[in-house]
C-alpha cells in the first residue's frame, strides 16, 4: 500500500510545481479587465482594475493598434491560466484528501 501512497505524493509535488509555474505566468501577463469607451467617433481601450475599493483605469490607446490587440492577447492568456490554475488547485485538494487516510 505504500508504493500507492508514493506515487501518491510524486503527484502532489508535481501538482504544486505546475501551481507554481502558472502562478508566475499569471503575474508575467496584464493585469486588468479591457474597457473600451467611446469618444466622439473613435474607440480607446482601457485596462480596469480594482484598488482598494476603487476601480483604476489604465489607458492602452486607440482599439484598433497593435498594442491593444497584444495587451487583449495578454489579457485572454491570462485567464486561461487562471482556468488551469484553478484546475491545478481543486487537483491538489483531491490528492491531500486520499492522502489523508495514509497509514505508514
Amino acid at each position: 500500500m505504500s508504493s500507492v501512497f508514493h506515487v501518491i505524493e510524486e503527484e502532489l509535488e508535481r501538482l504544486n510545481e505546475a501551481k507554481a509555474a502558472y502562478e508566475a505566468a499569471i503575474a508575467r501577463e496584464e493585469q486588468g479587465a479591457p474597457q473600451i469607451k467611446r469618444v466622439g467617433r473613435k474607440d480607446y481601450l482601457y485596462l480596469a482594475r480594482r484598488n482598494g475599493s476603487k476601480v483604476q483605469f489604465r489607458y492602452v490607446g486607440h482599439s484598433n493598434e497593435p498594442k491593444a490587440e497584444k495587451v487583449l492577447a495578454s489579457v485572454n492568456k491570462r485567464r486561461e491560466y487562471e482556468e488551469l490554475l484553478k484546475g491545478v488547485k481543486n487537483d491538489i485538494k483531491e490528492v491531500r484528501k486520499a492522502l489523508r487516510g495514509r497509514k505508514i
